[in-house]
């Protein structure tokens, strides 16, 4: 623990213990993010880690279970069983506040404080545990006994040797139906519920054969922008943000367990221009214990060509159809 965390803190320090099993220690510091007192904890072995945004005095009384409960949330985050979180935790004991473990471990977690501040205007006020930005904020690879890992993938792999031969991966997938609109093309896919809707982009762009050389929308079912079912995301969006940018903020932070908890249906455009729609319905959740990838269940239709004429788009010609009919377009 650095030493501005513990004035901060008020807590006694004792010098570490070098045979301690790195599995169960973590590095904390202290920085300010936006003019709040940010707390930044760092898993020692696997160099995963979390914050604690906004920390006041009541915080700071129960110190100790704020930062258990950091923990356990960030496990779960990423893909660790509740049963294994509370063996964990129960065989870390009683929170001690140590020394520094060695250099090695100041510099990732210089490191990590680095990455903290380049997602600064990513924080959301109204949350301590930045869950949107967990996955963000360790997915650059580190550097770990002379080989760079995913510290995230570092980390499962870690629970999946301390814990053989148990449940360790838990998982909430979602199974979602995309639909063409106005075609037969229709593709059932398997996607973890933490995946981001910028993640989820991408898959379909996969799925359809598109190449992402064209700007794309998700929205809610009705048509509108989807900050506005997520109002504690709006401020990442600036205005006119959605239709100039092929990458809206909000999709990178906004996970696909969040949207589909609220709205079973929402749509996506790709080609504003073509305007392909897609709707996209959760079928159903399911939990899986195993640490797969995305996978298509389903596959039926072919995509049609990316930059074909838009008269080419049957959800399109239809509209164009109807207004034609009434007179408004000629």
């Amino acid at each position: 623990m650095y030493k501005k965390l513990q004035e901060f803190l008020k807590k006694d320090i004792i010098q570490a213990d070098q045979d301690v099993d790195p599995f169960y220690t973590w590095s904390a510091s202290i920085m300010i993010v936006n003019r709040r007192r940010t707390i930044v904890v760092l898993h020692d072995e696997s160099r995963c880690g979390f914050v604690l945004y906004g920390m006041t005095s009541r915080h700071i009384r129960e110190i100790d279970r704020v930062i258990r409960t950091g923990i356990c949330d960030m496990l779960a985050a990423h893909g660790i069983s509740t049963a294994i979180i509370e063996r964990y935790l129960q065989e870390c004991g009683r929170i001690s506040y140590t020394t520094p473990q060695d250099r090695d471990t100041v510099a990732h977690l210089n490191y990590f404080c680095e990455q903290v501040s380049f997602f600064s205007e990513a924080f959301i006020p109204v949350r301590q545990f930045q869950s949107h930005l967990v996955q963000a904020l360790n997915e650059d690879l580190v550097k770990i006994d002379g080989e760079y890992v995913d510290p995230r993938e570092k980390l499962r792999e870690s629970f999946v040797e301390h814990y053989p031969g148990q449940s360790v991966i838990s998982r909430k997938m979602a199974i979602l139906d995309i639909k063409l609109v106005g075609t037969s093309c229709f593709r059932r896919i398997r996607i973890p519920s933490h995946y981001s809707l910028m993640q989820l982009h991408w898959v379909i762009q996969t799925l359809f054969s598109w190449k992402d050389a064209h700007l794309h929308v998700f929205e809610t079912e009705d048509g509108l922008s989807l900050d506005i079912d997520f109002p504690e995301y709006s401020f990442l969006v600036s205005e006119g943000d959605w239709e100039q940018s092929a990458e809206a903020p909000m999709e990178r932070y906004l996970s696909v367990g969040e949207v589909f908890e609220k709205s079973k249906t929402i749509q996506y455009i790709y080609d504003l221009g073509e305007y392909w729609l897609h709707q996209i319905t959760l079928a159903y959740w399911k939990e899986d214990s195993q640490n797969d990838p995305v996978s298509c269940i389903l596959i039926s239709g072919l995509a049609p060509f990316e930059d074909g004429s838009s008269f080419n788009n049957p959800h399109l010609t239809s509209q164009r159809n109807e207004k034609l009919k009434s007179g408004k377009e000629r």
